[in-house]
């Protein structure tokens, strides 16, 4: 698995979704085809790609590879897996992964208001 990159650098800015940029800043408002989120945990990770949602990378703990997460390590073979100890993980988010799966996302592209509406014979504004 070629894809497997072990952190060595936490300054890395492969890594800045995980561990620098805020919630804010992924989401990216002025350009929201640029938006990404996190998925954590392995079943969110999963409905999130049965949903379509594209992968951009994955960091997990080095257990989850082999481990309970090997499905979504074999369902994401073409984008970069970052792994390390559980430790070096904690050390780097803040916290620790407690359900050993995290991933970027990207946004969907959300649909424009006359797409919305096209073909509604009500709307209601809240």
């Amino acid at each position: 698995m070629s894809n497997i990159i072990e952190i060595t650098d936490f300054t890395d800015p492969a890594l800045d979704a995980y561990a620098r940029l805020t919630e804010h800043q992924l989401r990216n408002k002025k350009e929201s085809e640029k938006g990404i989120f996190i998925a954590e945990s392995k079943t969110v990770v999963n409905l999130a790609l049965d949903a379509g949602y594209e992968p951009i990378s994955l960091l997990m703990e080095r257990s989850q590879i082999e481990g309970q997460a090997r499905d979504v390590v074999e369902m994401c073979s073409d984008i970069p897996i970052y792994t390390a100890d559980d430790e070096l993980l904690a050390g780097m988010t803040g916290f620790p992964l407690s359900r050993g799966v995290l991933a970027a996302m990207k946004r969907p592209v959300l649909p424009t208001l006359d797409e919305i509406l096209r073909d509604a014979r009500r709307a209601a504004v809240m």
